[in-house]
């Protein structure tokens, strides 16, 4: 997971931050995740995931003999509110487990590369990754170290499409870090 983590008070003291509110303008962001992009672990982490060189460097390189290499999912998908639990220890206090955060991702295009993709992650691989929706990347210059879970469908009915569909999980206990896409 990210480098990128908040500093939470320590003791029993708290403080807030700031905030930022626009009547007139608002900051709203639209759409659902529409890329998933995966690096092998044993790669280096981004040195700048800001950077649209740095993104095409290593989107070019071969993902087959290069650890570094970072490969481009074309998805529909979104992602829920991360599961929390609250737990009561001694003395009545309440302390929060880490939050389970889960994508929910689908495939259409079944081409034999990408269904050989989903067998590949069916060995039950960790991976890096980062997602995009629409103008918004997240995920930091580590990435987010995640498990992959994808399975090929087929739906009834003569106009239904083969889809590869499955989950990406992982566990922390803040969301990830995120900037805007510079491949938007």
């Amino acid at each position: 997971m990210s480098l990128n983590l908040p500093t939470c008070p320590t003791g029993c003291g708290s403080y807030l931050v700031d905030v930022d509110f626009d009547f007139c303008d608002p900051e709203v962001h639209f759409g659902e995740i529409d890329h998933i992009y995966l690096k092998a672990r044993d790669g280096s982490d981004l040195l700048d995931w800001e950077s649209l060189t740095v993104w095409n460097t290593r989107l070019a390189l071969d993902p087959t003999s290069d650890l570094d290499a970072i490969i481009d999912l074309h998805v529909i998908g979104d992602q829920p509110p991360a599961e929390t639990e609250e737990l009561e220890i001694s003395l009545g206090r309440k302390i929060q487990t880490p939050s389970t955060h889960v994508l929910n991702i689908e495939i259409d295009d079944v081409t034999a590369t990408n269904y050989t993709l989903m067998r590949w992650l069916e060995c039950n691989l960790v991976v890096d990754m980062w997602f995009s929706a629409g103008d918004v990347l997240f995920g930091g210059n580590p990435g987010i170290e995640a498990n992959i879970m994808l399975k090929h469908q087929i739906e009834r009915g003569q106009k239904s499409i083969h889809k590869i569909v499955g989950t990406i999980k992982w566990e922390s206990k803040f969301s990830p870090p995120r900037t805007t896409n510079p491949m938007a």
